[in-house]
């Protein structure tokens, strides 16, 4: 499928569980490093709840 003239292309990231490329990556994890800028680490849909991605029990819901 063509992109809309101007659009851009969507954000993807490579799973650090399954090292698939996801078009839907879930900041899991950052890492600071010494010198730079801190590495951030994605996973998945399906293995970020993995890493504590989503709700905790002490998340209220409504």
């Amino acid at each position: 499928m063509p992109r809309l003239p101007g659009a851009r292309p969507s954000f993807t990231a490579w799973c650090v569980h399954c090292g698939r490329q996801t078009s839907a990556p879930v900041e899991v994890g950052v890492m600071d490093r010494g010198s730079g800028a801190p590495l951030v680490q994605y996973a998945c849909p399906e293995d970020a709840t993995r890493y504590g991605a989503g709700p905790s029990p002490a998340d209220e819901i409504r």
